[in-house]
């Protein structure tokens, strides 16, 4: 859809709904988009936590959202007693796994909107609504993850949380050890076509890192409103060895630390009977540091960095319930984001000059913001809204340059709900991606030689979406589906040569041009009693992605880099209440992706992924639980097709196919509530 109609679409509705609302004067009835589940209809699962309670959620998938501009967005598709996280940087996961079920009222799956509910831009949200209690609840978790080759990576948190109603407060402390599953054994064979005899490496490696996250959250009421606070601490380190064993041998030694703060506050107050003021701040820092030493008998390449990240946001929203029909929301939001980086690079001691080895990127955004939702009636509503943004990005390299953008993002959301089991919704709207800095910086792979240079050119990408959403309910706990997603996307991101002063051409992230995507997928929740199997429940999520950019080398038509055709996921678990056991089994397609680079195209594949586990209930607050992980072992490929010169002019100069194997592993739990 071109910009002025839609933008036209937009303003019209926003601009209509009063007059559309007042010609509306009987009561609106209850809205037909809000389905609840209670703890009567959990009963029959075996569940622990909210976590456990969302996933048996018919027909909802959970997403965690990362890289994403500003603070409402970074919400996910979950809240919490009707307000979205404090956190940006918690994962939904450990943030409901840290909720038991046991204090949980009810959860209600909110489709297109309802009133008193941010959708926080999703389609479709769930809202964990929590017992009030005066009796706090200790609980105490520890894992541990048994590998084959003998090590032992353990994992503990305790978890303190009281929710008197007004008044909540959750502390966290975790210590953590994890393993690297693509880090494994393998090979690498490169077969030269000049007639050279091919090359082959054997590669021996393991990875793994370690840490500690604390994370506290408080609820107060303050002046007549509710002061939520949050903060969050992780300091954590991951290290890798890798040894490459040909005629001769080469080792690889990878060090890296980061260090994670995060603070934040949510202020929801009501002015009067009709308006509702919503306030939020968050302040991150990040810093990070790594030192990647390769030595052969004949070079030692050593790669260093040093970042630090800081993002901050201020936001406001006013919202107008004008009646039980019609909801005005206007905002401002602020944001200032920035990362100052410096990379080196020494072969045998001399310094290599990188392009963009030293940059320090900002981004300072404004966001206006003005959203209308009109229950036409309990069958049909309308969210329809206009945001507009100003931002400066800067960055200070040897080439500094400063831009400045305005933005308008439109958009227009309707559901439909009729009598019976279908439900549809209709999306259409601007969206504005969100830059990762570390595409600014220079970064290199030692082993495979190859230098990823930053780009101090790169902007955002805009998309118009369209979205088309239908779904089908049946019986108490079956649900399906249907979406098919459209984007015309403007300034690409992908991959592109970045040419030095010196000449010598490099491969970056860069902005090519227009393209298009597509996603067609469907969600299935099918309980599997009338199929004889009491207590079963069947789960299935995939997607079918499609792309087509123009290739900045080749200048043919292609695919989008790093974008795998197929994903699904299927799950399986039975509950055996009498039994006070469950059991289960989950398969993932894997992965398949291609990156076209300037003078080489990789390929990166993973094979699919079978996990088994059971789940034993003794009492109703202790749960132990057993996986087998990665049946019967994955195969990780990479291979590279390398040039002479660039794809469109070269020559292929070498054939490279890497193989790394993993092997299963075992995963113990306990889950113990106090």
């Amino acid at each position: 859809m071109p910009f002025p109609k839609a933008l036209m679409c937009a303003a019209a509705l926003v601009c209509g709904l009063p007059v559309i609302a007042q010609a509306q004067t009987t009561d609106a009835p209850a809205s037909r988009q809000v389905i609840p589940y209670d703890q009567a209809f959990f009963s029959t699962f075996q569940v622990q936590s909210a976590l456990d309670m969302v996933n048996r959620v018919p027909g909802f998938t959970l997403k965690n959202v990362d890289q994403v501009r500003g603070f409402a967005a970074a919400a996910g598709n979950v809240l919490i007693d009707g307000q979205r996280p404090t956190s940006k940087s918690d994962s939904l996961n450990d943030i409901l796994n840290r909720i038991p079920a046991g204090t949980v009222e009810r959860i209600d799956l909110i489709i297109g909107g309802a009133e008193g509910i941010d959708m926080q831009g999703q389609t479709q949200v769930v809202n964990i609504i929590r017992k009030a209690s005066a009796k706090p609840t200790l609980t105490v978790i520890a894992n541990a993850r048994f590998l084959s080759n003998g090590w032992v990576k353990p994992t503990g948190r305790i978890t303190y949380s009281r929710n008197a109603g007004d008044k909540t407060l959750e502390l966290s402390a975790t210590v953590f050890n994890s393993f690297d599953e693509e880090a494994s054994p393998g090979d690498k064979t490169v077969y030269p076509t000049n007639g050279s005899p091919p090359r082959r490496t054997q590669i021996l490696s393991e990875a793994g890192g370690k840490g500690v996250e604390l994370n506290a959250i408080a609820s107060h009421p303050l002046w007549g409103g509710k002061l939520t606070v949050n903060g969050k601490w992780t300091p954590d380190t991951y290290t890798g060895n890798y040894r490459f064993i040909t005629d001769t041998t080469a080792v690889e030694n990878l060090d890296y630390s980061e260090d994670l703060r995060e603070g934040g506050f949510q202020y929801v107050r009501p002015l009067g009977k009709v308006f509702t003021l919503k306030l939020n701040g968050l302040s991150k820092y990040t810093h990070e540091e790594g030192d990647d030493l390769y030595i052969s008998p004949s070079e030692e390449t050593r790669f260093r960095e040093d970042s630090v990240e800081k993002e901050n946001i201020v936001s406001g929203q006013l919202i107008w319930t004008r009646s039980e029909r019609l909801t005005y929301e206007v905002g401002l939001e602020k944001a200032y984001n920035s990362r100052d980086s410096d990379t080196g690079l020494t072969v045998n001691g001399a310094a290599v000059d990188l392009p963009a080895s030293r940059v320090k990127v900002e981004e300072d955004r404004t966001e206006a913001s003005f959203l209308a939702t009109w229950r036409a009636t309990p069958a049909l509503s309308v969210e329809t809204g206009l945001k507009y943004e100003w931002s400066t990005l800067s960055q200070t390299s040897e080439r500094p340059d400063e831009k400045r953008f305005g933005y308008a993002k439109p958009k227009v959301q309707v559901t439909w709900s009729p009598k019976g089991p279908w439900q549809y919704l209709l999306r259409v709207e601007r969206v504005l991606g969100q830059l990762d800095f570390d595409d600014f910086v220079s970064s290199i792979d030692l082993m495979d030689s190859t230098v990823k240079a930053g780009n101090v050119s790169l902007e955002p990408d805009k998309r118009w979406e369209t979205e088309l959403n239908a779904s089908y309910r049946f019986g108490d706990k079956g649900a399906l589906v249907l979406k098919y997603i459209h984007k015309d996307v403007s300034d690409v991101i992908d991959r592109v040569p970045i040419v030095a002063t010196d000449g010598s051409v490099f491969d970056a992230k860069g902005n090519i041009g227009d393209g298009t995507a597509e996603e067609i997928g469907a969600t299935l929740t099918l309980p599997m009693d009338r199929f004889r199997i009491p207590g079963g429940l069947l789960k299935f999520n995939g997607s079918v992605f499609l792309s087509e950019v123009t290739d900045p080398v080749t200048k043919e038509k292609r695919r989008l880099s790093r974008q795998t055709e197929t994903d699904w996921l299927l799950e399986f678990s039975q509950d055996l209440p009498v039994r006070r056991t469950q059991w289960g089994f989950s398969v993932w397609n894997g992965y398949d992706e291609k990156v076209y680079r300037a003078s080489e195209i990789s390929y990166a594949r993973g094979s699919a992924k079978l996990n088994l586990f059971a789940e034993y209930k003794p009492t109703p607050k202790l749960l132990w639980r057993v996986e087998l992980n990665n049946l019967p072992g994955r195969v990780y490929d990479y291979d590279r097709v390398r040039y002479d010169g660039d794809r469109a002019t070269g020559t292929v100069r070498a054939l490279e196919l890497t193989r790394n194997r993993s092997k299963p592993w075992l995963f113990i739990r306990v889950r113990k509530e106090l």
